[in-house]
């Protein structure tokens, strides 16, 4: 995998995972704010604010989860790269 492969493989998954990943720490955050604050709980009185912060907590773990994957990508694709770019170069004997 040459550097440019890398580099879109990387921005592609950033793009898929990452953005998505932000998104759903954010709502989980504000979900545990949420959940502390008895005006938002009155709006819903199904749910009880142990079901809010497991669902905070479900969205936090996704959303880590996904953050993890684009680093790792990167990580291993522009490493896979610079093995190969040090495989490729080669000793040239001095001519005689």
């Amino acid at each position: 995998m040459n550097r440019t492969t890398a580099m879109i493989v990387t921005i592609v998954s950033a793009l898929a995972c990452g953005i998505p990943s932000l998104v759903l720490m954010c709502l989980g955050v504000l979900a545990l704010f949420g959940a502390q604050v008895p005006e938002v709980m009155a709006q819903n009185p199904g749910s009880t604010p142990q079901d809010v912060m497991l669902g905070a907590a479900m969205f936090l773990c996704f959303g880590g989860v996904l953050l993890v994957i684009p680093i790792l990508v990167g990580v291993f694709s522009f490493r896979l790269s610079k093995k190969e770019e040090a495989d490729e170069i080669s000793y040239i004997p001095p001519a005689s």
